[in-house]
């Protein structure tokens, strides 16, 4: 049940700890503390490089079946760069997002922290 909320709560963009503050207030801009709990997101300096691992291998699946399928319609080089290279700018967001979300959430699995505020509402 526990792997299940923390899903639910990641896919949503929420905090890790109480699993519904967000994490994100505008497309790339990322809380420093839970608006909800007051959990500061980043640990430590360089807390999010295992992020920086998840966001590399989530572009990766994302973008060899692309590469693979314009191979094999034997498209010119410059179509295939123009293809990936906007498929890259266009998921970039969500990739940038949730790689810092699922780092943030299985950190908090391996490594439970408490509330740092009593939850309000």
């Amino acid at each position: 049940m526990k792997l299940l909320n923390h899903t639910i709560a990641m896919l949503a963009q929420r905090c890790p700890v109480c699993l519904r503050g967000q994490v994100f207030y505008s497309l790339l801009g990322m809380h420093k503390t839970c608006p909800r709990c007051g959990v500061q997101f980043e640990r430590e300096h360089g807390y999010f490089l295992n992020a920086m691992l998840i966001g590399y291998v989530l572009g990766f699946l994302v973008i060899v079946p692309s590469a693979v399928y314009l191979y094999f319609l034997h498209v010119t080089t410059l179509t295939f760069a123009i293809a990936i290279i906007a498929e890259v700018i266009l998921i970039w967001p969500l990739i940038f997002r949730y790689s810092r979300l699922l780092w943030m959430h299985i950190d908090q699995m391996m490594d439970p922290r408490q509330p740092e505020l009593k939850d309000e509402v």
